[in-house]
């Protein structure tokens, strides 16, 4: 899946905070949710978001800019994703086309449209110019009072004459990928459509070498030699799902199922900040996760540091201690102290205060191990 754009995100009152993510899209159901666990936003809150960097369709710029619906947009960017190359050039003139209207801003919604009506144009690659354009033309029947000259005749023609009289005509534009001509109504589907991401039923998404796709978890696992993930409700584990053994990763899609979705942002959070990159280590530490602090509201050591003088005085005495306080410098200091983390997700450390990465003791009862 071809990528479109990144995306800043952010809670709207706090736009430059230190909660934030940054999500490429089109994404996939959970890397969208977990931009926002991420970013702290969740249901009821106003969300910030924009454009960092295009990958491309660079010309929607000026219009993007407007956009105020994120799911709509990742809509967008998930069509533009699956045209091909003549589809894209013919997406590029529609919008040139749009544009030179001056109706006004071009809307997201038309965007939408105009990406669904990408098959409603004819695309000329080798036409760059009016000269190549109308040369095109005659050469393919086109000009009927051209047809039955001699070669030396034809290439005496005025062919940009031709094709600025054709372009004028039938209302196309040139773009850089060559020139581009409506012939048909445009799709209106914005309308008819549902932009609400919704909780997919599946943990893990695979595709498997011959294309089709595996929902996880499932009863029934086919003969796969290899796999990719596709989706994932730990997008932070995909890489590592791509090369474990499907067994492994069925029973771990198995184990996420049952881990709720407030539990589920503790559980990313200890992943990012012990640095896991192994699924048999994601394993072991699901069963240790009360083992674990979480404080979601700590995004950096400004937080960090603001949270310990809250908890030794009144919040306003702490507001005052802050305007002469190195925050950073503290907060850095209080991470070290406690052998905690600040992941993405919050502040993590040890019930037990050992370094982040420290093995485990095992727990004992009457001389047997609790298992």
């Amino acid at each position: 899946m071809a990528k479109i754009m990144d995306v800043y995100i952010a809670k709207a009152d706090a736009p430059e905070s230190e909660a934030y993510a940054t999500l490429t899209l089109p994404a996939t159901p959970f890397e969208f949710f977990d931009a926002l666990d991420k970013a702290r936003v969740q249901q009821g809150d106003e969300l910030y978001f924009q454009v960092e960097e295009y990958h491309a369709f660079e010309s929607m710029e000026p219009y993007i800019s407007d956009a105020d619906n994120l799911a709509e947009l990742n809509a967008l960017c998930q069509k533009l994703s699956e045209l091909n190359d003549r589809q894209s050039a013919a997406f590029e003139g529609l919008l040139k086309m749009e544009a030179a209207k001056k109706d006004g801003p071009v809307s997201l919604a038309k965007l939408i449209d105009l990406a669904y009506s990408a098959d409603c144009c004819h695309v000329v690659d080798e036409a760059l110019n009016d000269s190549q354009l109308g040369r095109y033309y005659a050469e393919n029947g086109f000009v009927p009072e051209v047809d039955n000259l001699s070669d030396r005749l034809f290439d005496l023609l005025d062919f940009e004459r031709i094709g600025r009289e054709q372009r004028h005509g039938e209302g196309g534009v040139f773009t850089e990928h060559g020139y581009v001509v409506q012939h048909s109504e445009l799709n209106e589907v914005y309308k008819d459509m549902n932009f609400r991401i919704q909780t997919p039923f599946y943990q893990i998404l695979l595709e498997l070498p011959d294309g089709n796709r595996l929902e996880l978890p499932s009863a029934n696992l086919p003969e796969a030699s290899s796999h990719h993930c596709v989706d994932c409700r730990v997008p932070q584990l995909m890489a590592t799902i791509d090369v474990a053994d499907l067994q492994s990763v069925s029973n771990f899609a198995e184990m996420l199922q049952n881990i709720g979705d407030k539990p589920m942002r503790k559980y990313k959070a200890i992943l990012h900040a012990t640095g896991c990159n192994a699924l048999e280590e994601a394993v072991e530490l699901a069963g240790h996760m009360d083992d674990f602090v979480f404080t979601e509201s700590v995004s950096g050591f400004r937080d960090l540091a603001m949270d310990e003088m809250k908890f030794m005085m009144s919040n306003e005495d702490a507001a005052l201690l802050a305007k002469h306080t190195d925050l950073i410098g503290y907060g850095k200091d209080i991470l070290k102290r406690d052998h905690s983390a600040i992941s993405q997700y919050g502040l993590v450390e040890r019930q037990d205060g050992q370094p982040m990465n420290a093995p485990f003791e095992q727990q004992t009862q009457s001389g047997m191990e609790m298992m």
